[in-house]
């Protein structure tokens, strides 16, 4: 399914949204618009092009996590760290309609190099995530992300920066 991702749109209608996670369409029904507005997120949305519906969307933010949660440190230059900076997908929703047709694909891919550009003018470590439950961490495993937290239902999970660099300039 061919998308196109664009920046949030205030007047875009929401309330159709359901990717049959709750807080995942809650959130972006209910607090998408203030969040955004507040500069807490930023907000890419997949539209189809036909229609200009919103079939996907994911949130970024930026901040850091601890190095006393990953189970084992890196022996890189963080050793010496007490936390990793980081930019974190907070949020990523497919509509049902539209799920496993690529459309989450898409919008990683997009993470992947909004991130990639984030990381030409800022450093940071590694993209994080809170994965929903084992099918989203077998999904995000899949790809590369690695848990760094004790959950084994909703981990938290990490790419490297470095791994997301070589992935987008190998495209």
């Amino acid at each position: 399914m061919q998308v196109i991702i664009e920046s949030y749109q205030r007047d875009r209608p929401r309330n159709f949204f359901e990717c049959g996670r709750r807080p995942i369409d809650n959130w972006y029904k209910n607090n998408s618009k203030k969040c955004f507005d507040r500069v807490e997120y930023r907000v890419f949305e997949a539209i189809f092009p036909a229609t200009g519906r919103v079939v996907g969307y994911y949130a970024l933010q930026i901040g850091n996590e601890s190095m006393a949660a990953l189970p084992s440190k890196p022996a890189d230059y963080t050793k010496n760290y007490t936390a990793f900076p980081a930019v974190h997908l907070a949020f990523l929703g497919v509509h049902r309609e539209c799920q496993r047709k690529g459309v989450g694909t898409a919008l990683l891919s997009d993470v992947f190099d909004k991130v990639y550009q984030i990381s030409e003018i800022a450093g940071m470590y590694a993209l994080t995530l809170q994965s929903y439950d084992e099918e989203s961490t077998a999904f995000y495993s899949s790809l590369g992300f690695e848990p760094y937290s004790d959950s084994k239902a909703s981990p938290k999970m990490l790419m490297p920066i470095r791994t997301i660099r070589a992935l987008v300039e190998g495209e």
